[in-house]
């Protein structure tokens, strides 16, 4: 386990998307203007009219992913992640309202809002990461990285 503690302190932002606005697109913009490396992304809700999503298929190793599209209305139930190296990871929780389905998985680029999402974000300080793939197993690690 690796624990990474923020001892200059944190910075907060309420983050609101408007529609038509691309989430992670957008996101990787504001946390490049504000020189943001490690963050965790506390909470969101709102709604997407177009959502591109991965989820993990196996258990074994490497990891195996299967990437698919949901268009239309979509509820957005829970929007949660973290930032490592200046990169957002997040997961959701979405209902495909047209279909009745709900599904949880990592929100990829390309995922558009359709109404409003809201999102909370706490910058870690002074704290510096990268993410790392395994080349044995294929799992991606957060690791801290040298300043």
């Amino acid at each position: 386990m690796l624990s990474l503690e923020a001892t200059e302190g944190t910075r907060t932002f309420m983050i609101s998307f408007r529609r038509g606005d691309y989430i992670i697109e957008e996101l990787r913009e504001l946390l490049k203007k504000e020189g943001v490396d490690a963050a965790l992304i506390t909470s969101g809700i709102g709604s997407f009219d177009k959502c591109e999503l991965h989820t993990i298929t196996s258990t074994g190793l490497p990891p195996k992913d299967r990437f698919f599209s949901l268009e239309g209305p979509v509820e957005v139930g829970a929007l949660h992640g973290s930032v490592a190296g200046g990169e957002p990871h997040i997961h959701v929780v979405v209902h495909d309202t047209a279909n009745d389905k709900l599904f949880v998985g990592h929100l990829e680029p390309g995922t558009r809002c359709c109404y409003r999402v809201e999102l909370g974000l706490v910058v870690l300080t002074n704290v510096k990461t990268k993410r790392v793939t395994d080349e044995k197993t294929g799992l991606i690690d957060i690791v801290a990285a040298d300043a």
